[in-house]
């Protein structure tokens, strides 16, 4: 017999979103992982390195195509708004990109030495603004399915997205050409567009209403994602790449490979979690502040739900860590276990915090949000005076500046709310 108060958590509507969209980010990873088993042995390991750089730029561009107009699609009370901002973000990156592209054509060997592509890959950087305007467009419609509750279609999107981008890659690595890892990137991001268009239809996406007039409305409307987000956006990404390029440039490779592993196991799991709970809470949030409910109380117990979940992964990386990493991948990588014993606080306060950082976006509280990512950025920033210390003393350095950074995070996330909660 099932207790009324976990039955009650299994009826509440956030817990059935974060579980679909948990479920299938996990399956449409396990897809990945069982493609890398393949496509591993097809690929020349300089092939895997070059198509990284081109990830990490795509990744990077992806955050200014759309202007972070995708942030707000969730949040108008009216639907012939947020379907303005829909097709208001479709062509701005579209323009965009083709500016990009533009700049491919002039510049390309500049760019190619520039950021580091090997000679002979030199025309991957055209396909750069290609797959960043295709994944853009997709991040467009994922926000407007959210709005609308569809986390299933989500769900599928992601599975439909790999299957494909995976069966690309593996049949193009049989043909031989090393354009198959962007090619089947390329397929991938398309046949998600064409799922979302249709799931889109599904849930009453229209035309109807979406004037040039309305349009400049919408982008004028949500003018601060663009003017406080684009940026701060852009130097958060920036603040998880650095570690590890201080770590590879100033300690050794093995090091960065040790903390590379640590950040992986740490990461990966949580990111699953935070992510999908992220989307869902965007959606939650965005209902309540419709209809006038305070948001205060929520986070309180959110917060406390996420600390007792990750709290025994907490303790057993802490303690076990080493013994854990050299069992499952050998004896090689338990160095790996003892930076993740110092690393997992940084990680599981993030668990914590990321996704109640959400308020800020619904509540438009952009100002506060990007000072926030701009010192975080200068903190870890700082860590480049600490490299002539061990290793050890690095990550610990590394961890605090994390804790105390979403400690004050997590306070302006109570404070936000607590001044909204004081005008209803």
């Amino acid at each position: 017999m099932i207790p009324e108060q976990v039955r009650k958590i299994l009826k509440n509507t956030t817990f059935k979103g974060v579980a679909t969209l948990v479920s299938g980010t996990a399956i449409a990873q396990l897809i990945l992982i069982v493609f890398q088993l393949v496509l591993r042995r097809q690929y020349a390991p300089e092939v895997f390195g070059t198509f990284g750089v081109y990830m990490s730029i795509v990744g990077i561009l992806v955050i200014l195509s759309t202007l972070r107009y995708d942030l707000a699609v969730v949040l108008p009370k009216h639907d012939k708004t947020a379907n303005s901002l829909l097709v208001a973000g479709v062509l701005l990156s579209l323009t965009i990109n083709i500016f990009l592209f533009i700049i491919a054509a002039i510049f390309r060997d500049s760019l190619v030495s520039l950021i580091g592509f090997p000679e002979k890959y030199k025309n991957w950087i055209f396909f750069i603004p290609v797959s960043t305007f295709l994944f853009s467009s997709y991040q467009m419609i994922n926000y407007w399915l959210t709005r609308k509750g569809a986390f299933r279609s989500i769900a599928t999107n992601k599975i439909i997205r790999r299957s494909f981008e995976g069966t690309t890659q593996s049949g193009f690595g049989f043909l031989a050409t090393n354009k198959g890892l962007i090619f089947g990137d390329i397929i991938g991001n398309i046949v998600n567009i064409l799922s979302g268009i249709k799931q889109a239809s599904k849930n009453g996406f229209t035309f109807k209403g979406v004037s040039p007039t309305h349009i400049k409305f919408s982008l004028k409307r949500y003018r601060n994602f663009p003017k406080y987000q684009a940026l701060p956006a852009l130097l958060n990404t920036a603040s998880i790449l650095l570690p590890i390029f201080l770590i590879n440039k100033y300690f050794s490779h093995d090091t960065a490979g040790y903390f590379d592993l640590s950040r992986q196991i740490l990461a990966v799991p949580i990111a699953f979690i935070t992510a999908a709970l992220s989307q869902v809470l965007l959606k939650d949030y965005s209902d309540r502040i419709i209809k006038k409910q305070k948001l205060k109380t929520n986070i309180l117990k959110t917060a406390g739900l996420l600390s007792i979940l990750i709290l025994p992964f907490l303790i057993l990386i802490i303690l076990f860590g080493e013994e854990l990493f050299g069992f499952v991948f050998s004896s090689v990588w338990t160095q790996s276990g003892a930076f993740s014993a110092i690393l997992v606080p940084a990680f599981a306060i993030q668990f914590i915090v990321s996704p109640l950082s959400i308020s800020f976006t619904v509540l438009e509280e952009l100002k506060i949000l990007a000072i926030w990512q701009i010192t975080y950025f200068l903190l870890i920033s700082c860590l480049y005076f600490f490299t002539g210390l061990s290793i050890e003393k690095f990550l610990i350095i590394f961890t605090i500046i994390n804790i105390l950074s979403y400690l004050i995070y997590f306070i302006l996330i109570l404070h936000v709310c607590n001044k909204y909660d004081k005008t209803i």
